[in-house]
């Protein structure tokens, strides 16, 4: 029989991972105001700045909680109907829902005030086996603490299309507005 370690159970493997001096002060202040240890801080953080991800066959709460939090665009004509909406429920009620790969373009700026990002991602799903296609616009602000605020923000939204003409269009214009040349 072996002893049992002290401590707490292991999360997973540990990855050394050096950060400038500030930015460690910014994730320590962070784990503060959160309340949370610097290691689930980061964690959390990782956590976010990765895409919804689907694996295999989508549980129905999964692809709700993904189409009913999306936001409306620009262009509501070309967004993810009632009808498509009701497909991909339906299919994954019926086990038969599944993601293929998709792909990400992503832009990002990072100033001494915050870091902001857009990104416009292809997701394919698979129906009762046909192929439904969407088009996600996503974008977000992360401001950091400066001195004399309490909270430093984070703000994100994406919005859903059928039509990729229509997204990539409302995509260029985050572009202008989020992120100016």
């Amino acid at each position: 029989m072996s002893a049992a370690m002290p401590g707490r159970p292991a999360i997973g493997p540990k990855v050394p991972i050096n950060f400038p001096a500030g930015l460690l002060e910014d994730i320590e202040t962070g784990a503060s105001l959160a309340q949370l240890s610097r290691a689930a801080w980061i964690r959390r953080a990782a956590a976010r700045a990765l895409p919804e991800v689907f694996d295999g066959v989508l549980a129905p709460d999964d692809m709700f909680r993904f189409l009913s939090t999306a936001e409306r665009g620009a262009e509501p004509d070309h967004e993810v109907d009632d009808a498509t909406i009701r497909r991909l429920l339906t299919a994954a009620d019926h086990g038969t829902l599944t993601i293929q790969p998709f792909t990400t373009e992503a832009l990002a700026t990072q100033t001494p005030a915050g870091r902001s990002q857009l990104s416009f991602v292809t997701r394919s799903f698979l129906a009762d086996g046909a192929p439904v296609v969407l088009y996600q616009v996503a974008h977000g602000t992360i401001t950091y603490r400066q001195p004399g605020e309490h909270d430093p923000n984070h703000h994100g939204e994406y919005t859903l299309y059928l039509d990729q003409a229509a997204a990539r269009a409302w995509h260029q214009e985050l572009r202008e507005q989020f992120l100016p040349t």
